[in-house]
């Protein structure tokens, strides 16, 4: 007889990023705040009715636990459905996403989320190149939107894409000539190694964002499958070096070993703006890595 219920001590959509917990439901980037209180009880003899009892709607407690019901995959603590990229996740989906990542009898625990998660991915995207061009179209209009001046809100079909997305090119540009400034000025003063290794690491990250837009508007115009491949290869590329260098960055940041940057309210205010966007990209970038590795 088939359970009412089967828990998962895992979520995909859970995700540690440099000791920033973060829920990626429903491509949401959440705050949340992991509790083990209701591992005990949630375990494969539970039902329907006690997962319910253990329900913390409050949109940051997280059980790092998943349970299916009738087909669907849901949040243990929160009680939402499990979506990624704007599609639910079935019972089915997730089955063989366990089946791709564990060949075997391995325990699947919190450890193997990200890697699920990316498998989960891929299977909505179906690894159809058609679908992956329009994910990066998406992609890349939203973060072009998320780190300019627009609002989401006043985004809408009509949004120009184009226009949009060069905007935030020029902002990359215009951002790379001023970490180079800064860069030629803290070496001519003789700051610390650090802060000169942290400058340099920001304008060559803004450098290989500026290549990854440049190279998703030009496969736009490709019809040729031959020609999209390889530039896809290219793309998954220039994604992986971005992902690599932003956890650099990311931990030099949280180090607090740079220095010497205290009286600059300018530099502070940047590097103040990339932690906050240092978790969407390695986000985004982390999946173009996950859905593109069949095409590389």
């Amino acid at each position: 007889m088939k359970k009412e219920v089967t828990i998962y001590n895992f979520c995909p959509c859970y995700k540690d990023f440099e000791g920033e917990l973060i829920c990626l439901n429903n491509d949401s980037l959440c705050d949340i705040e992991h509790s083990i209180f209701a591992a005990d009880i949630l375990n494969q003899e539970a039902t329907l009715d006690l997962v319910k009892q253990f329900e913390i709607p409050d949109g940051k407690t997280c059980y790092s636990s998943i349970y299916t019901y009738d087909g669907c995959v849901y949040c243990s603590s929160q009680g939402f459905k499990i979506r990624i990229h704007k599609e639910d996740i079935t019972d089915d989906m997730l089955s063989q996403a366990i089946r791709l990542y564990a060949l075997g009898p391995t325990q699947i625990t919190v450890d193997c989320a990200s890697c699920i998660y990316g498998i989960l991915l891929a299977l909505v995207l179906s690894q159809d190149q058609a679908s992956i061009k329009r994910y990066l179209d998406e992609f890349s209009l939203k973060v072009a939107i998320k780190f300019t001046e627009l609002e989401l809100d006043d985004v809408d079909e009509s949004t120009p894409y184009f226009e949009t997305v060069q905007s935030y090119l020029v902002k990359l540009l215009e951002d790379q000539y001023y970490w180079q400034e800064v860069h030629k000025n803290l070496i001519k003063s003789k700051e610390p190694k650090p802060l000169i290794e942290l400058v340099n690491k920001m304008e060559l990250l803004d450098r290989l964002q500026f290549l990854f837009y440049s190279q998703v508007l030009n496969i736009r115009s490709i019809e040729s499958s031959r020609i999209l491949v390889r530039m896809l290869s290219h793309i998954l590329r220039t994604s992986r070096n971005i992902l690599d260098l932003n956890e650099e960055i990311h931990a030099l940041v949280a180090s607090d070993t740079i220095g010497g940057h205290e009286e600059d309210e300018t530099l502070i205010l940047k590097i103040e703006d990339y932690m906050e966007k240092s978790r969407t990209l390695d986000h985004f970038f982390g999946n173009i890595a996950d859905i593109m590795k069949g095409t590389s």
